[in-house]
């Protein structure tokens, strides 16, 4: 009987765990819940809707947003409106408030707080011309030099400080997840953006010619007022590895991971890509590359599929009187009485193209 009841006990542990690892097996065989990525291509039927998006899903960011601004086109993003901190990118906030600022050609001496700011190289009693400055906060991103901006502006712009500026353009931009506390992007909890708003910004800063001439340079020769020569090289690796970039701003520390904000023209067509959170930080790059190949994939696509489009209409507009020159149905619009039409049904469906600085 104890022998019957010891061979029980040990078929009934060996089927609980021949259950348990089955179950083990079934669940780690079960597929992944992809994340949330929207693809424009995902709207056009030139391209296969099952393969579109193959490469992105196995980028390490944890969010981006990329535009063409021409058209005001999305063409991609991931979790763009998610809370996250933007290091470095802020600057592209400090740089264009000293742009608009019409102080470019004044004396800015650096003090003991910018010179010891971290991630800091300017030294303290260095005197800058601050268009020349500007160069050291976007090109090798110098926290010193940003912190020795941002106190230069609020002494003679505004006393209630440079991170009240900031966030005054900030909401001036619709930048409605944003708040800033520095001029540098060192993390702080109450210092944070989203990828579409970090996007807002880049749109607005690339069309001020001043910031858009900074930021395209790879390297760049400057000195200070005392005439001690220095040599800064720009953090953004695109350069030199991708045809066609023209800026704009890198951001790395421990809590945002690896970022971009960058713009790239290539055969009269513009994307401009913000990246977030890569890890390890240095695939922001290569992450960004293949972000941009599939953008301009997608571009070039939807640029033969319009040319087609025209083609067909002129062929169909000879010999319709309806239809004009242009292609466009020459009949007057029917009236429709109030009501005939769910415009909230149609708006479900619709593209909406946006305008510049209108993701919403």
């Amino acid at each position: 009987m104890k022998f019957i009841k010891n061979t029980y006990l040990n078929s009934l542990i060996l089927c609980l765990l021949l259950a348990f690892c089955q179950l083990q097996t079934f669940a780690a065989g079960s597929p992944k819940k992809s994340p949330a990525i929207y693809s424009a291509a995902l709207d056009n039927p030139a391209f296969p809707k099952d393969t579109v998006d193959a490469q992105l899903l196995k980028l390490s960011a944890k969010a981006w947003f990329m535009v063409d601004p021409i058209s005001g086109t999305l063409l991609s993003s991931k979790n763009p409106d998610m809370k996250m901190y933007p290091a470095s990118m802020t600057k592209m906030m400090t740089c264009i408030l000293a742009c608009e600022s019409g102080l470019l050609n004044e004396t800015v001496t650096i003090s003991a707080a910018a010179a010891s700011t971290s991630y800091g190289y300017v030294k303290r009693g260095e005197r800058y011309n601050l268009h020349d400055l500007l160069y050291r906060v976007m090109l090798p991103s110098d926290n010193g030099a940003a912190h020795a901006v941002g106190e230069f502006l609020s002494s003679r712009l505004d006393t209630l400080g440079f991170s009240h500026m900031m966030n005054q353009k900030a909401k001036e931009l619709k930048m409605n997840h944003t708040h800033f506390v520095n001029a540098h992007g060192l993390p702080d909890d109450n210092h944070y953006t989203t990828a579409r708003d970090m996007m807002r910004l880049l749109e607005y800063c690339m069309e001020n010619p001043i910031f858009a001439e900074i930021v395209s340079n790879p390297t760049r020769d400057i000195k200070t007022l005392d005439g001690k020569p220095i040599h800064l090289k720009n953090t953004n690796k695109l350069f030199g590895r991708y045809d066609g970039c023209i800026g704009v701003k890198t951001g790395t520390t421990r809590a945002a991971g690896g970022c971009l904000a960058s713009a790239v023209v290539r055969n009269g067509m513009r994307i401009y890509l913000v990246i977030m959170k890569c890890e390890p930080a240095r695939e922001r790059t290569d992450e960004s590359i293949v972000l941009y190949n599939k953008g301009f994939e997608m571009l070039r696509t939807l640029k033969i599929v319009n040319k087609k489009n025209n083609k067909d209409k002129k062929q169909a507009s000879k010999g319709n009187g309806n239809v004009g020159k242009d292609g466009r149905d020459k009949r007057p619009v029917p009236k429709l009485r109030q009501g005939s039409i769910n415009h909230d049904e149609m708006m479900k469906h619709q593209q909406v193209v946006p305008n510049r600085n209108k993701h919403d």
